[in-house]
């Protein structure tokens, strides 16, 4: 049997579709009148830093120079701080929009981008015979 990385499961809301570059939260009160639903889409670049961070950043910061070797020059692009900044700061803000807590991302100038919270659950599906 061959498994593949379907996504994540962040806390009981948020999914990460990682083939559909699709985050989104799905929340209920338990009543049907009280549905939440939001999504947003990620670019390549985003997408790949993203899954970079939730499979190396949960246990131990990853350093910039990871990142930019990891994402960047992995994928033929021009590597740069300042496209890292700007890249992160736009995941960070999709990911506040729909409801994820500031730093869930913590950046420290002397360890680099750490994911500290607890509750995530990568998701897999069988792929066919």
């Amino acid at each position: 049997m061959n498994y593949q990385l379907y996504g994540y499961l962040i806390g009981r809301e948020f999914h990460f579709d990682i083939e559909n570059k699709c985050f989104y939260r799905l929340s209920s009160n338990g009543s049907e009148r009280n549905l939440i639903f939001g999504a947003t889409f990620f670019n390549d670049t985003m997408l790949n830093l993203f899954l970079y961070l939730l499979n190396n950043a949960r246990n131990q910061p990853v350093t910039k120079e990871e990142l930019l070797r990891s994402i960047w020059e992995a994928n033929d692009l021009s590597p740069s701080t300042q496209r890292l900044w700007q890249v992160f700061t736009g995941l960070n803000k999709k990911i506040q929009m729909l409801g994820l807590p500031e730093g869930f991302i913590h950046y420290s100038r002397s360890q680099g981008y750490l994911i500290e919270y607890q509750d995530i659950i990568p998701l897999y599906y069988k792929e066919p015979a």
